[in-house]
């Protein structure tokens, strides 16, 4: 069994989610019954997991999650890179803090927090084998996207993972339905700005070789985001009777996928 395999995304969020820790018993038994209950985040870590399965990850020490919201991928590999200290960073300091008190309480060591935006690791005599940003740069204007400052903090032969949404979505059910989704993209996605040769370009002009490129997310894994999110607003019961197919849907794609089109985007690149 590889190592990326033995990783576990989600075992964390019935203590992250505000609406699950009201009910701790009911929490544990949706999550045994019907696991991970978002569908978008499902999604992005079972790309996030293939992408993993591109990089040496038993070579790695330090590794960054840049922008770790609350701290899903960090706890992840946190447990399946037990050679590794994981850094979880974001300018958030209530997730940060979050995010510190869950590895207190489940002795988590390998696992550190910091608050405050990467330049606020300059100064220190840190580096990093990996780092990682998952749908994270949409949200900061193009021209501070804070790919230099990676650079600047990975090792030689370090690597950087960036996943971001496509800058031209496909949407499968009628585009009104989702009108309040979209306002909420145009105030918060101020750097939605790529497609993925434009991802590309940037990796390379920031100094880095690219290893890996892709589309992701096609028509079968938007489809199931559409019903999750559909079946969010009718209600936590239609939520869950809807979260088995809608997660299916999502696993269907990874099949299927031919990656030639796609609604995200990943880069990974490497410091020469």
């Amino acid at each position: 069994m590889s190592i990326v395999m033995e990783m576990v995304f989600g075992k964390m969020q019935e203590n992250m989610s505000s609406r699950m820790q009201k009910k701790p018993f009911l929490a544990r038994l949706i999550r045994r019954i019907f696991g991970y209950t978002l569908v978008g985040n499902y999604a992005r870590a079972m790309t996030f997991k293939d992408l993993l399965e591109k990089l040496p990850l038993s070579t790695f020490r330090q590794v960054l999650d840049l922008g770790c919201g609350y701290g899903e991928y960090s706890f992840m590999l946190a447990e399946g890179l037990p050679q590794a200290t994981i850094t979880a960073l974001d300018i958030n300091s209530q997730s940060v803090a979050a995010i510190e008190q869950l590895a207190k309480t489940h002795q988590i060591d390998n696992l550190k927090t910091h608050i405050g935006p990467i330049e606020t690791l300059i100064a220190r005599d840190e580096y990093f084998d990996f780092i990682f940003s998952v749908d994270v740069f949409e949200h900061i204007r193009e021209a501070e996207m804070p790919f230099a400052q990676a650079y600047k903090k990975l090792k030689p032969g370090g690597y950087l993972l960036v996943k971001i949404p496509n800058k031209d979505q496909q949407t499968i059910l009628p585009e009104g339905w989702f009108e309040d989704h979209h306002h909420w993209l145009e105030e918060e996605h101020i750097g939605q700005v790529y497609d993925l040769d434009g991802l590309k370009n940037r990796m390379v002009k920031e100094g880095f070789q690219l290893i890996y490129a892709a589309y992701g997310d096609g028509w079968w894994s938007r489809l199931g985001w559409e019903l999750g999110y559909l079946s969010h607003k009718a209600g936590p019961v239609f939520q869950l009777l809807c979260l088995p197919f809608a997660k299916l849907l999502v696993l269907i794609d990874r099949k299927l996928h031919r990656k030639k089109r796609g609604n995200t985007i990943q880069v990974i690149g490497q410091k020469p």
